[in-house]
């Protein structure tokens, strides 16, 4: 059992809701495994306390960071002194940590980054043709902003993004075809015919009752579908595909990929994402 003592960093989950969390199983498992004197804790906190929140924990001496989850990603964006570049423009963070003066607090974005990595194992067996890829990415929260902003920075070659709230989308689309003007973006429709790649960035799919995100008709077995949902690990969205011979990708592939860029954004570098795979804490 791993104990909590006044030596103990802390980094803190924060959510609304935070049961979805998968967070705190898996790392305080390698904490445990690695006799690391640390422990990641849920919390639960409504949007409009998040700002204060962040403050209040990142005050503390022993809180080493904070992991950010929905709906907060978005926010975190003016909770910090210092967003990064790629989350200032994808409009979101998802890690806060305190830079090397011990007191500026810094907010990245590391979702995306995740998403690709965990892409490039998807595809270690057929290869992906990046620019002349053709990507729908539905949701424009904070995991839609990331995947979207990873998506060009690795060259694909279209990218069309969906949401219900249609000018957080279009903003989102305008930021990114300014900073990559060789990507083509567009405002896309939530049907997968015509795609390479499919990713469901929304809360859709938490539920086994939930609807489908987008339409799969017409969809090519060829196309590839993620989840970026981790509560439901074979969601219906990915049942379904997988039933049409779509190769997928679990909510859960992200989180492990990015998992040593938290560690090395917290202060210990150098890990590999195998370490993280073979806990098998998901």
């Amino acid at each position: 059992m791993l104990e909590i003592s006044g030596t103990t960093r802390i980094f803190p989950v924060i959510g609304w809701p935070v049961e979805q969390v998968k967070a705190p199983a898996l790392f305080n498992a390698y904490f445990m495994q690695h006799g690391i004197d640390a422990r990641v804790i849920p919390l639960k906190v409504p949007p409009q306390d998040y700002s204060a929140a962040v403050r209040t924990l990142m005050a503390m001496e022993n809180v080493g960071g904070i992991f950010v989850s929905i709906p907060h990603k978005p926010m975190s964006v003016d909770a910090v002194d210092q967003p990064t570049e790629r989350a200032v423009l994808a409009g979101a963070c998802n890690a806060i940590y305190k830079a090397l003066d011990g007191k500026t607090v810094i907010g990245d974005l590391i979702d995306g980054e995740g998403f690709v990595r965990a892409f490039d194992r998807t595809c270690l067996d057929m290869p992906f043709d990046w620019t002349k890829g053709r990507a729908l990415v539905v949701g424009s929260g904070g995991v839609g902003c990331a995947i979207a902003e990873s998506l060009a920075s690795r060259g694909m070659g279209h990218v069309a993004i969906f949401d219900n709230r249609v000018g957080q989308a279009e903003a989102l689309r305008e930021r990114l075809a300014v900073a990559f003007p060789q990507i083509e973006f567009a405002i896309g429709a939530p049907r997968a015919a015509g795609y390479d790649l499919v990713v469901n960035s929304t809360p859709l799919g938490m539920h086994a009752d939930d609807p489908l995100p987008l339409d799969l008709d017409g969809i090519a077995p060829s196309c590839i579908v993620a989840d970026c949902g981790m509560k439901i690990e074979m969601s219906r969205l990915l049942v379904e595909a997988q039933a049409r011979g779509c190769r997928i990708q679990k909510g859960k592939e992200m989180l492990i990929e990015q998992a040593p860029l938290y560690l090395e954004l917290f202060g210990w570098p150098g890990v590999a994402s195998d370490a993280f795979r073979a806990l098998e804490a998901l």
